[in-house]
């Protein structure tokens, strides 16, 4: 768990990071490589949707020097991914645990609150 004056709830944990949530402020918090990245849930999915998009097979078999990384930039973050092709793999695990958590945990309160059709 993140060191804060209140703590911050986990979402997803894996070897390469964590996804906090900041229910104050309504943001998620990325620490990804040794940074902290604050999202709002639109910045957070069009980045899972970025990196998504990037095709990891075909970069590994590519023998150009500019395959050996990737540029991510997203609307909503402030912060520029310049990723390898393992830190790309594992940032793809990262955001995927998180969103399937997120998706999860909507669920869970749509049959708790009695709001499905």
């Amino acid at each position: 768990m993140m060191h804060t004056a209140t703590p911050l709830p986990e979402i997803y944990t894996s070897e390469a990071g964590t996804v906090y949530q900041c229910d104050r402020h309504n943001r998620l918090m990325l620490n990804f490589a040794g940074e902290l990245t604050v999202l709002k849930l639109d910045a957070f999915l069009r980045l899972k949707r970025a990196v998504d998009s990037i095709d990891l097979d075909a970069m590994a078999s590519n023998p150009d020097r500019s395959s050996d990384f990737s540029i991510i930039t997203v609307c909503g973050c402030d912060r520029c991914f310049v990723l390898t092709l393992t830190e790309l793999h594992a940032l793809q695990e990262l955001l995927a645990g998180t969103k399937f958590v997120l998706e999860l945990n909507r669920m869970l309160h749509e049959c708790l609150s009695g709001t499905l059709v």
